[in-house]
Parts: structure tokens; sequence; C-alpha cells
């Protein structure tokens, strides 16, 4: 740490990387049953479409395109906290 910042800096530095790191989302924890539910959701929402001819879904905000649902929903994952930041 540098000892130049004052102590209240630190501390407010530390509380908002505790806060950052609380609202992280949690993609380790994914199992396929739970995946294919956030893909279904987002198939709903419209962030995600299928490409039948390729047989692919397409990530629409991203424009990127993955044959597995897990595949989709980590990346979905981490463009959503990328965007949080």
């Amino acid at each position: 740490m540098d000892q130049t910042v004052p102590d209240y800096e630190r501390f407010e530095r530390e509380q908002i990387a505790q806060d950052r790191d609380r609202r992280r989302l949690d993609t380790v924890e994914i199992d396929e049953p739970r995946g294919r539910e956030v893909v279904t959701s987002l198939l709903n929402e419209g962030v995600v479409e299928p490409v039948p001819e390729h047989e692919v879904l397409q990530h629409v905000p991203s424009g990127q395109c993955f044959d597995s649902d897990m595949a989709l929903v980590y990346f979905h994952k981490g463009w959503e906290a990328r965007g949080e930041e």
C-alpha cells in the first residue's frame, strides 16, 4: 500500500473494491441445466438469436456466434461484467 495516501482514501478504495467484487457475476458455478435456462432467457429477451443454417446461436450485441450453450453463457456473463466497470 502507498503510505502517502491518507487513511480515508485507502478505506474508500477498499470499500469500492469490495462493492465491485460483490456485484461481479459468478460464472464458475453454472452447470448445464442452469446454462440452458440462461440461454432460453437470452433467447426470449432477444439478446441471442439462432442461426439455423449454421447451427449456432448469435450473441446479438456483440455479433459473436457460438455452437455451445455453455460457451455462450460464459461469454455473455463476461460481456455483462465488462459493461459494469
